[in-house]
């Protein structure tokens, strides 16, 4: 239990840190729907997550967007960074039942990190 806290702490310390890094942008919580900072595209985005294909659609929309990362996307960045975060404020117990985990947001924020070049930084964080 203790382990799975560490583990979401510190995916949410390294959201904020790419988000300051990368868009320049200082955030108090990874993930906030209610304060209007996500665009309209990225909270659609997460309804579908929370929607009726629930959690069994994680991975097909982890391919999607690290497709667009990749393909160097416009709002890319932000995109991965809003689900990662959203992934990452759910139970162990919520994300397991669709096969996933916190250490595999972990993985996948360090694809990110790795795309735009700051794997060094992140890995400091993570150590």
């Amino acid at each position: 239990m203790y382990e799975q806290d560490y583990i979401i702490r510190i995916n949410n310390e390294v959201i904020r840190t790419m988000v300051k890094l990368l868009l320049n942008k200082d955030i108090g919580t990874p993930v906030d729907i209610s304060d209007g900072a996500i665009k309209g595209e990225n909270k659609k985005m997460l309804e579908a997550a929370n929607g009726q294909s629930g959690i069994d659609n994680i991975k097909k929309m982890e391919e999607k967007i690290l497709t667009l990362v990749d393909a160097n996307k416009e709002g890319a960045l932000e995109k991965a960074l809003v689900f990662y975060g959203y992934l990452n404020e759910l139970t162990e117990d919520e994300l397991l039942s669709g096969n996933y985990s916190h250490e595999k947001i972990k993985k996948g924020l360090k694809m990110v990190a790795e795309h735009y070049g700051i794997l060094n930084v992140i890995d400091l964080i993570y150590r």
